[in-house]
């Protein structure tokens, strides 16, 4: 997750810096690892940060098992997988360092080499021998990705990619990786030269977007399960990339101003491209601008809260007070938030309410005092649920029940399932007492039937008038009968 960051106060140079973090890690290829790499590395910056560093890291984080929890459950909720992975725009761009983003960038080779080039057999011949130069160039470079700064494929990548760019010099997609091979490989390092071609390709992805993509390029161009922008406009994206990684190589160079304008464009140009504007926070505050880097944060972090994390483990970024007091702005705004939404939940809800365990859960979360986990809690809350409550209609005597699951947040389920409830015992007493009326009516009339029958009968065999009080006395107690209240019945 860290960036890559030069130290001013170390003695060493940028260049051997730079040489020694690529060659630190090997190739990691599974989400698992990843996460596993950020732990690491950001416990390594908590090992020496300060004590206001460490404040907050833990308004963010809370503790380091807690926030890495989190960020693992994250990737398992949006299913994220390696083979998935197509570019720098993705869910995963917050768990990206300047070494991870290559395993980008072999799947996206490994995609190139399956199926694509052999749709151009229609291509002038002078192409053909260029696809074949490219189509050799992307395996070496494949495998170089894999074996690291020191692997001999990237001079078999680099011989294919330059045989490639003597036939098409403006191709997008070899200039490119040549400046990749110019950033990565230490044999062919030189990271002017590496700016100079990721700019190249940057103009020519432009031409090609605003030509609409030519016969040849369109074949290279993102195919498949893309992230929206690469479906939209794959050759912009290409821009916005190369763009990326011109900034990195002015940062390298401690070309500052450059970094910011070729990362900031790379964010103009795709919004959605947060890795871009994290990178222009960063250059900016590595520039002394840090107002100006908290300002680009803000809105980062609003898109994608794991930049938060990230911003922790970048030292250009996690010195600057003004980057942790906007870190600190958002811990509180999201626990205030939450809070304030799981209370409304807390004070309506009913002890059986199919909304509770979700309730517990956000205050589990809630309970951990951190933005991710404040953030979590926010989720819950404020996502539309789909639960199911009874509504209840009056049928005759009976009452009639259906089940409905709308989509609802949890403070308006809740509410619908109260109103529910409360529906239910007004259905209740609204049923008991028309059944009251109609069994009193019913009752006292045959109870008065009975008694007029038992009157005559009485008037008959012992000649007393009999008759009315017989019929009164019956009707009253058939009527009493009646009144006896009687639940109704609930059926679907």
């Amino acid at each position: 997750m860290s960036t890559f960051y030069f130290n001013r106060f170390s003695g060493e140079s940028i260049y051997s810096q730079w040489i020694r973090y690529v060659q630190t890690q090997s190739y990691i290829s599974d989400v698992e690892e990843i996460v596993s790499q950020n732990r690491k590395d950001l416990q390594a910056t908590l090992d020496t940060a300060s004590a206001e560093q460490k404040q907050s890291f833990k308004q963010i984080c809370g503790t380091l098992d807690d926030g890495f929890r989190e960020v693992s459950q994250h990737l398992q909720e949006i299913n994220c997988n390696i083979s998935d992975l197509r570019g720098e725009i993705s869910d995963m761009a917050a768990m990206l360092d300047w070494k991870l983003s290559l395993m980008i960038e072999q799947q996206r080779l490994t995609n190139q080499l399956l199926g694509h080039i052999a749709q151009l057999l229609r291509i002038p011949d002078s192409q053909k021998q260029r696809v074949y130069h490219i189509e050799q160039g992307l395996k070496y470079l494949t495998n170089a990705i894999r074996e690291g700064i020191d692997s001999p494929f990237y001079a078999d990548a680099l011989e294919g990619f330059r045989e490639a760019e003597q036939i098409e010099r403006k191709d997008y997609i070899t200039l490119n990786r040549i400046g990749q091979i110019h950033l990565y490989s230490r044999q062919h390092m030189d990271i002017p030269i590496a700016e100079e071609y990721f700019l190249k390709s940057a103009r020519e992805a432009f031409a090609e977007a605003n030509a609409g993509g030519t016969p040849t390029a369109s074949h290279f161009a993102p195919k498949g399960n893309q992230p929206l922008i690469y479906s939209h406009s794959p050759f912009i994206a290409a821009t916005a990339e190369a763009c990326l990684y011109a900034g990195r190589a002015c940062y390298l160079q401690q070309k500052l101003p450059q970094a910011v304008e070729h990362a900031g464009y790379a964010y103009r140009l795709v919004p959605e491209f947060l890795e871009a504007g994290f990178e222009q926070a960063k250059y900016l505050a590595a520039n002394d601008q840090d107002d100006e880097a908290a300002a680009i944060l803000q809105k980062v972090i609003s898109k994608d809260r794991y930049f938060a994390i990230k911003t922790l483990s970048d030292a250009d970024l996690n010195s600057k007070k003004s980057v942790l007091n906007l870190l600190a702005d958002f811990h509180a705004k999201a626990i205030s938030q939450a809070k304030q939404k799981l209370s409304r939940c807390k004070d309506i809800i009913r002890s059986d309410s199919k909304a509770r365990g979700l309730v517990e859960g956000a205050e589990r979360h809630l309970s951990q005092n951190s933005f991710i986990s404040g953030m979590k809690a926010l989720d819950v809350l404020t996502a539309h649920h789909q639960l199911p409550y009874d509504n209840y209609r009056e049928d005759t005597f009976d009452i009639r029940r259906q089940t409905v699951t709308p989509s609802l947040t949890l403070v308006d389920f809740i509410a619908k399932e109260n109103e529910s409830a409360k529906h239910l015992e007004l259905l209740k007493e609204e049923v008991k007492s028309a059944r009251r009326k109609s069994d009193m009516q019913l009752f006292g009339c045959s109870g008065a039937v009975i008694g007029f029958v038992v009157g005559f009968v009485v008037m008959f065999f012992t000649g007393c008038i009999a008759l009315p009080i017989c019929t009164v006395l019956g009707a009253l107690a058939g009527m009493g009968f009646g009144s006896e209240p009687k639940e109704p019945t609930i059926s679907d």
